[in-house]
């Protein structure tokens, strides 16, 4: 039987990890509230942490691969807008901007350009009091939207990398703090990658520590109809599973770890996702909704629920070394 053992989400990119929650909702824009804000660049910014010497232009995304200072910011929804704090206790309630041409701005996310929902001076300026440079806070836009792989077939997105849904397990979380603790190094929270569903049960055999891998599909009962998630890329791994949520330090266990247990490889289809060799670790899904699901439906997740899950003979992804 495989269950849902965690859920998440998070309202503001790549700010503090948000804990497990119970329930997730989503509509017909997708995974409900998910990476709604954003920081952006107020004006062009050379980097220090993440690549350094190379020059983030205005509007461009920022995250904890350049500003672990993030990990202080925390980003909760409330009614008409997000309430932001920081570790000290500082918080700031932004209402949420119209979303009308006046107020969207030219935004980018690695390889997308869009525009963002600019949410005004007063948040900008709490930001670089964090952030000690220009930048603006903004929303996802409903007017112009972002769509999975710039293909409205493939469903919108909020501002994550790229997919709606990142799916991970408990065997995987098991087997890399097994080995972390076979080194002497701390366990990995289940926070640091940001998964938004952990599953519990997965079966592929005992040479498979990462059984996420070989998930084809997930089918999901809910009350308003089944939800399909369909396996679409795998995660190559950053910064952020080293870094520590509470205080911004990091460290390169995680992903060092990752290396020995053999997870770095190439994309299995270099012509579409490139060559470039990465550190692999869970999966990105996309969601198959219905096509006759109406603009009010709203599909409820539940932690702890049974789903169905069908196997692929092969992952996504070729190693190139060996654990």
């Amino acid at each position: 039987m495989v269950t849902i053992a965690e859920l998440r989400h998070a309202p503001g990119k790549s700010m503090r990890a948000q804990g497990d929650v119970p329930v997730l909702y989503i509509d017909k824009r997708g995974l409900f509230g998910d990476r709604e804000y954003m920081w952006v660049e107020g004006e062009p910014h050379l980097n220090v942490n993440h690549k350094p010497g190379t020059k983030a232009g205005r509007g461009r995304f920022i995250s904890q691969r350049e500003d672990p200072v993030l990990t202080g910011v925390t980003a909760n929804l409330e009614a008409g807008g997000l309430a932001l704090s920081w570790r000290d206790g500082e918080r700031l309630f932004v209402p949420r901007a119209a979303d009308t041409s006046a107020n969207r701005i030219p935004v980018s996310l690695w390889g997308w350009q869009g525009e963002g929902v600019d949410q005004g001076d007063e948040a900008a300026r709490w930001g670089e009091a964090v952030l000690r440079r220009r930048v603006r806070l903004v929303a996802i836009s409903d007017e112009v939207p972002k769509y999975v792989e710039d293909d409205p077939a493939l469903g919108r997105v909020g501002f994550s990398d790229g997919y709606p849904v990142t799916v991970g397990s408990t065997a995987a979380f098991e087997r890399i703090n097994s080995y972390l603790a076979s080194i002497g190094r701390p366990a990995v929270a289940t926070d640091r990658t940001r998964t938004t569903i952990i599953l519990d049960g997965l079966d592929v055999g005992d040479d498979h520590f990462f059984p996420e891998d070989y998930v084809g599909t997930i089918t999901i009962a809910t009350e308003a109809g089944p939800l399909v998630l369909e396996r679409r890329k795998a995660c190559g791994r950053c910064p952020i599973p080293d870094t520590d949520q509470l205080t911004g330090e990091r460290k390169t266990h995680v992903r060092s770890a990752l290396g020995k247990l053999g997870r770095t490889g190439t994309h299995l289809d270099t012509a579409r996702y490139g060559s470039e060799t990465e550190i692999f670790w869970t999966q990105n899904f996309i969601m198959r909704l219905r096509s006759d699901m109406t603009d009010d439906a709203l599909l409820k997740i539940e932690r702890s629920c049974e789903v169905e899950v069908t196997y692929t003979a092969r992952t996504n992804w070729v190693p190139t070394t060996r654990a």
